[in-house]
């Protein structure tokens, strides 16, 4: 989770994104272009499968990660 509202844009490559508990088989795909909003105190995840991926993610004010146990 961050402390604060995140966008992430998918540069290139393609993404896998959930939220919640771990799951890769509930998890969305997402493409070059996409365009992801997370709110504060999410618990989310984020992968590459298949090659390489960038992204941007952009917040307002001071961040961190707190990793769930």
């Amino acid at each position: 989770t961050h402390p604060d509202d995140r966008v992430t844009t998918v540069l290139s490559g393609v993404m896998y994104y959930g939220t919640g508990e771990f799951d890769s088989q509930t998890a969305k795909v997402y493409p070059a272009g996409s365009i992801i909003y997370t709110p504060a105190q999410t618990p989310h995840y984020l992968w590459a499968k298949d090659g390489e991926v960038v992204i941007q993610q952009t917040g307002i004010g001071p961040t961190e990660i707190d990793f769930l146990p």
